[in-house]
């Protein structure tokens, strides 16, 4: 039952209740009200965890715990990895923002109500290509489909056919009318396109290139997006809205949404992003060019490119869907960041939800 929380702590234990604010136990309270399966939530502090709770359970009718090894899915902030990968390429001089997308592709790609305009990379890193999100209520066939015992299709076999006005999946509503780069609008499936980029200018598969250049480098040897790769017995179960258990699933626009990983190592990310590009001697982007990925490109929106700037000088992302909310949030000034993992979607982890404001009063004790 998810009254029932089994309550794990790591690194100073004992300094997870206070004598104003018993952070722990109110997160309990929030869990037990909104009948949430688990949540899992790390703080960083002056290059170390500070602070880590793991929380209910990671499968409930089998009364699993959560622990810092159960692996999690983290929806958009899948999104941040691949900034970093398309960055690295950007460092090496293989990728120019301004150029046309067609430069890279293998099909041409244009907005059909604005066909003379060019479409960038820079614009897709700053959602303001004019692709849309989509978002549920669009009439667009399978973006959605679960993939829960097998791998989604690559890249280069679904996407035209969602995109190109010839596609056997197109919709008009998989394009805005105006103009590329006037306006932000978050999309996944744009985001999806810059994956095919890394992976024709590279030759190598999105996931592949990920784990060679991002994941080994970084010690994240439990996160994949493949599910499986991972060990079955650490994956979390997924829960819909109504309380019902999911199988673990991915999407086919899984380099936007669907990177799976556990604390431990998302915590080597999150040290990343503290040292502008560097983990435990080994450095994935000079720090130029990570100061570069990060800088504020439109005040309104919040966004970077696939970062976003949040009140009060902090970066981060949120993530979320059927069965998972995940957020992240760094405050580069103070060398300091958390994040927060459920297997359920829910507005606590989010800024002004309860448990967000809880991890995030527990930080300030550091």
């Amino acid at each position: 039952m998810f009254l029932i929380l089994v309550i794990l702590s790591g690194f100073n234990c004992n300094k997870t209740t206070d004598a104003e604010i018993d952070v722990v136990g109110e997160i309990q309270k929030v869990m037990e009200e909104q009948n949430i399966p688990s949540i899992v939530a790390c703080i960083i502090k002056n290059d170390q965890i500070v602070w880590e709770n793991y929380l209910g359970f990671a499968n409930v009718e089998y009364e699993i715990p959560a622990s810092r090894s159960t692996i999690y899915s983290l929806q958009s902030i899948s999104k941040l990895f691949l900034a970093t990968a398309v960055f690295q390429l950007w460092e090496n001089g293989q990728i120019d923002f301004e150029a046309d997308i067609n430069d890279y592709l293998p099909f041409e790609v244009r907005n059909p109500y604005y066909p003379g305009n060019k479409i960038t990379p820079y614009m897709i890193l700053t959602h303001s290509s004019s692709l849309a999100w989509p978002h549920d209520n669009d009439p667009i066939p399978d973006f959605h489909h679960f993939y829960a015992h097998e791998d989604p299709p690559l890249i280069s076999e679904w996407l035209p056919e969602y995109i190109l006005p010839e596609g056997s999946q197109y919709r008009h509503q998989v394009w805005k009318d105006f103009p590329p780069g006037e306006k932000h609008l978050y999309s996944n499936i744009a985001t999806s396109l810059l994956a095919l980029i890394v992976e024709q200018i590279t030759e190598m598969d999105y996931r592949d290139y990920c784990r060679e250049n991002i994941f080994e480098p970084l010690g994240m040897t439990n996160t994949a997006f493949s599910l499986g790769q991972l060990n079955p017995e650490l994956l979390v179960t997924p829960y819909s809205g109504n309380n019902l258990p999911m199988y673990p699933f991915s999407s086919r626009h899984y380099p936007a949404g669907f990177l799976n990983c556990d604390l431990e190592d998302f915590s080597h990310f999150m040290l990343t992003t503290l040292n502008y590009g560097e983990y435990n001697g080994s450095k994935i982007l000079e720090r130029a060019t990570f100061e570069k990925m990060i800088e504020l490109q439109d005040a309104g929106s919040g966004y970077a490119h696939l970062w976003v700037h949040f009140m009060g000088d902090r970066i981060g992302h949120r993530g979320g869907g059927t069965g998972y909310s995940s957020f992240a949030e760094w405050h580069l000034a103070g060398d300091s960041g958390f994040f927060i993992y459920s297997n359920k979607y829910h507005e606590e982890i989010y800024p002004s939800g309860r448990i967000y404001e809880l991890v995030k009063y527990q930080l300030t004790k550091y």
